[in-house]
Order: C-alpha cells, then structure tokens, then sequence
C-alpha cells in the first residue's frame, strides 16, 4: 500500500489542479487550461512513481483523478449566475426571497465534522491497509459536499415564471426547471428534518436540499425528485396550491438534538459509519493499534463485529431509513396472501420515504427480516406491488440477504488470503516482476465483481421465477408487475434528467428527444457490463425470460440464464 502522506497529499494536488482549472479557463483557452493541468497531474504521478514504485503508483493514480474529478468547482461563474438571473426577470419571473442563516450549514458541519474526525484519526494513528482508501474517498466525498453546501448557501436564487407555471432554483453549481404540472404533493414543515437530508444518512438517491435556513420548510414532490426548500415567512407561495394540490400538509419537525430524535439520530451515525461507510471499523482498528493489539486477536474482533453488524442490520435499517409498517387496508390482504403462501407468517412490511421506485428485503435470517418498498412504489398498481412483494418474499423465504453477504465478505477473504501467500511465497519474484504484479491486481479488480455478479443474479434470477409461483398470474403477472416497475423507473428518471436545464443557447437545450428504456435490448457492450458486473441482469431478458417460459424453477431456467449471460454478452 503507499504512504498515507503521499495519498493525502495525492487528493490535495488532484482537488488544487481542479481548481486551478476552474479560475484559468476565465482568462486562457480551454484546451490550453486543459494541457497545463494535464502536464502538473502527469509529473505529480512522476513523482510518486519514482519515490513509491510501480505498483504503489496504481491507487495513487485512482486517488489523484477521483479528487481531480469530483472537485466542487461550479459550472459557472457569477457573471454567468447574473446573466441567468436578468434573463428570468426580463422573462417576467418573480424572485422568491429566500431565508438564508448559517445554522443550517452548521448542522451539516457537526454531522460531516464526525465522520472527519474518525478519519483523521485513523490517517494519524492507524495501519496502513485498503481502509484507508475508503476512508480517503468518503473524506474527499464529505469534502466535496460541504463545500457545494457553502457555495448552495450564498449563490442560491429561486425564481417563479408566472407563464410557465415554473419554479426555478439557479445557483453557481446547476440550474433547474420544475414545471408545476408535475407537483404532486405539498407540504411545510416546522424545520428541515437534517436527519433525512444529511447525504450519509440515506439509502437512496439524495433529495434535492435547498434548504438554506433551520426555518419553516416547504417539500414539494416532483414526478423523480423531492424537492425542500426555505422561502422566507413573508414570501407568498399559493402558486403551488393550484389544480389538484388544493391542500397542503404541515408537519412538526423536532430538533435533530431534541430527546425524542436521539434514537432515530443514534441509529443514523451507526448506519452511516457500518452500513454505508467503514467509520466503525476504522475507529476499532486505530483503538487497537494504539493499544498494541496484535493483528490475530484484531482481525478476530473486526470479524464477529461484522458478524454482530448483520444481525441487528434490520433494526438498524429500520431506524436509519425512518420505516412505518403498512396499513394500508386495500394492501394488507395481498401482503398476506403473497407471504403465506410462502410460508411466511413472520415478516413484516414496511415503507421508507423515496423518490425512487424500489422494493427490498432485509435480515440475516427470515426471522429476523423485513421487507420495505418505498413510497413511489406504494403508488404503482396492486398487481405490480404483489409481483415485488412476491420477489421479495422469495429472497427472504431463501435467506438470500445472509447468503449474498456470507459470498462477498469469502471472496474478499480469498482475494487477501491469496495475496498474503503469493507475497509470503514469493517476495524476491514479485519485486523483480512488478509488471505481473499489476496486471494481477488489475485481474482482481475485474473478478472480483464478476464472481460477485453470477451469484447475485442467479438469486435474482431466481427470485423473479420462483415469485411467480406465488402469484394467481403466474410468469405473465410477474412479467406485468417488473414492465410496469420498469417503465414507471424510466419515466421518473427521465423527468429528473429533464429538470436540468441549459441556458447557454436556450432554456431547454439539453432536453434529448430519445426517451428511456430499459425494456429495450441495449448494444452488446452495455449487456456485457449488466450480465458480468451488474447484481441484477437486464430488465429486458428478466421480462423475456418469464414471458418466454412456464411458471416453475428448474434446472432448465438456470442453464437459460448462464447461456444468456455470455450469449448476450457478445457483439451480436
């Protein structure tokens, strides 16, 4: 592994040339911007390749292009800020004042100031291992957010177009059109819930956070995005109260300090630093190595806390992605219907607020599991939410959630164990032949998600055909429920692609006529990515698959999977 130092070291030049970039492109040619950065990236790379060697360059080389990329430089200047804004008010749009204070961002700093710290923390006193690349990522990520917070707080403006019936949110990062049309819920809350907002603290794709004060908050649900916004108290917003949203809801946000929000912000930490990121793991490993212990009883102890981790996953879950129980009394007969007949009187179903339509199961064992659709999927027709909930029952009924995590932590261990050997074995060899050393480590890097991938989609495969068997429609309304989950994804996906506008040459410039589809069979390179890398195979052949056989799982299925995964993988 290289240095520590020099991988820090790595973000900070990749994060300055990033920058760099940004305010030289104001004076010179692009691609004259574009061969100097290009040139101090190379010769830092130099550098480390002469002091580190050839193989601790290749983590170096992912380091430095990652914080180069994903620098939170904004897209435009404030020139160009301005000149969007006078174009909005010659277009007649009125300006929505918005209440801006610096508590909203002094939440997200206690809450990323954590995470940090763990970080730091581990960077000063803990091993050097691959932990540190991970932490070395969600470090430039929690970077990268709070300075887009800080640039959201001061540049944001938020526009109405009367004439448009649209709602605008301008800022020196993006540029966004909300029609009206596609509102369909309002609702004030007392606060901004920061818990649900926090980019750590959530499971899915974030909100869009406009939020730039700790006052009343508006939540507009948009078809593929909800929307949270701050206008000031004096600011008239009955514009959205029009058509069908005749009514609006107000809530009361707590405190996230407040005793009531404890449990709910304990479980969120403990989520964000096991579930989505490796804080805990970090936190025991430099508590360990300062204590001396040695690297047997260490990595015994990682391991049964990874253990203890997926057991209690579904209370964690369940706590860290808000969950309510179903009751829903037109749903309850089909829940019930579909789990019994899986021999499943125990699971529980639950809903967790998202934008996106999704279903999924949770535990390590079917009686410790749940299952949890969010809820857009709540708003698709009974007949495609039996067909989820039937696939669902299936990957608990299997104890796919245990199995699936059991694989991927025995083929990580294999991949170390192998690495630890070869090294042991052979360390005069592997010094002289560093090139085969890299192209061995770039042979993992493939095979590693390919070994992952043919296991998972055979579950998924699986879940799909043995599902059916629950169901009174069989493959027919298996293959229903997944086309119409299918189109409602890609209609949700294309209305949030669309929001994004341009104002270079027109308003809605960057607006593509090709419409989103995942129903229909890609080129073969973009299979071969989704059969040998992808957990799920395509939508595509799941729906092809079912149509096209009877209602049953056999072995006949399975060898129809494993053809189509390499068939369907070639140029054809």
């Amino acid at each position: 592994m290289p240095d520590v130092t020099i991988s820090i070291w790595t973000a900070a030049v990749g994060f300055f040339l990033g920058f760099l970039a940004y305010f030289f492109k104001k004076w010179c040619p692009s691609l004259y911007v574009h061969i100097l950065t290009a040139i101090l990236g190379i010769g830092w790379i130099v550098y480390v390749f002469l002091d580190q060697g050839f193989i601790k360059t290749v983590p170096i080389f992912f380091i430095f292009g990652f914080s180069f990329f994903s620098s939170p430089v904004p897209e435009r200047s404030k020139t160009q800020l301005k000149e969007i804004i006078d174009q909005l008010k010659e277009q007649g749009a009125r300006e929505i004042v918005l209440s801006k204070n610096k508590e909203r961002l002094l939440a997200d700093l206690l809450f990323s100031g954590f995470f940090i710290v763990i970080a730091v923390l581990y960077f000063l006193f803990g091993p050097n291992s691959a932990i540190t690349f991970i932490l070395l990522y969600s470090f430039i990520s929690l970077f990268v957010g709070l300075t887009k917070r800080v640039g959201l707080l001061r540049s944001l403006r938020l526009f109405y177009a009367e004439h448009e019936e649209a709602l605008y949110a301008v800022s020196l990062f993006e540029t966004k059109k909300y029609p009206l049309k596609e509102l369909s819920e309002v609702s004030v809350q007392t606060r901004p819930d920061v818990l649900q907002l926090f980019q750590l603290f959530s499971l899915f794709s974030p909100n869009m956070d406009y939020t730039t004060s700790m006052g009343k908050t508006w939540k507009l649900s948009f078809s593929g995005e909800k929307v949270y916004l701050t206008p000031d108290p004096l600011e008239s917003m009955d514009f959205l109260l029009k058509g069908e949203i005749h009514k609006m809801e107000e809530f009361e946000v707590k405190p996230f300090y407040h005793p009531k929000n404890w449990k709910r912000l304990l479980g969120k930490w403990y989520f964000a630093a096991t579930v989505k990121g490796v804080g805990a793991y970090a936190a025991l490993l430099t508590l360990f190595t300062l204590l001396g212990i040695g690297p047997i009883a260490t990595t015994a102890v990682i391991i049964l806390f990874w253990i203890f981790n997926l057991w209690i996953s579904d209370r964690v879950l369940k706590i860290a992605l808000d969950m309510r129980k179903i009751d829903d009394p037109d749903l309850l007969p089909i829940i019930e219907k579909v789990f019994s007949r899986a021999g499943l009187s125990h699971v529980d179903i639950y809903v967790t607020e998202s934008a996106e339509y999704n279903g999924f199961a949770i535990g390590a064992n079917i009686g410790r599991s749940l299952v949890a659709l969010t809820s857009e999927t709540l708003k698709l027709p009974h007949e495609a939410i039996e067909g989820i909930l039937a696939h669902e029952a299936i990957h608990v009924k299997k104890r796919d959630v245990l199995i699936g995590q059991l694989l991927r932590f025995a083929l990580i261990g294999l991949v170390f164990a192998g690495v630890f050997l070869i090294h042991e074995a052979f360390p005069n060899w592997l010094e002289h032949n560093q090139i085969f050393v890299f192209l061995g480590l770039w042979l993992l890097i493939f095979l590693l998600p390919a070994f992952q991938s043919l296991f998972t989609q055979w579950m998924e495969v699986r879940a799909d055909h043995l599902g059916a068997t629950l169901l009174d429609g069989g493959n027919a309304q298996m293959a229903n429920s997944l086309t119409i989950l299918c189109e409602y994804q890609d209609r949700a996906l294309e209305k949030s692609v669309g929001y994004h506008i341009d104002f270079k040459n027109e308003q809605e410039a960057n607006k593509k006529d090709k419409k989103i589809s995942s129903l229909e069979r890609d080129s073969w390179f973009f299979r071969f990515l989704e059969f040998q890398f992808m957990p799920h195979p395509p939508m595509y052949w799941r729906v092809h698959a079912l149509q096209t056989t009877e209602t049953e799982w056999s072995i006949r299925k399975i060898k129809l999977w494993w053809c189509s995964r390499f068939r369907e993988s070639l140029p054809n």
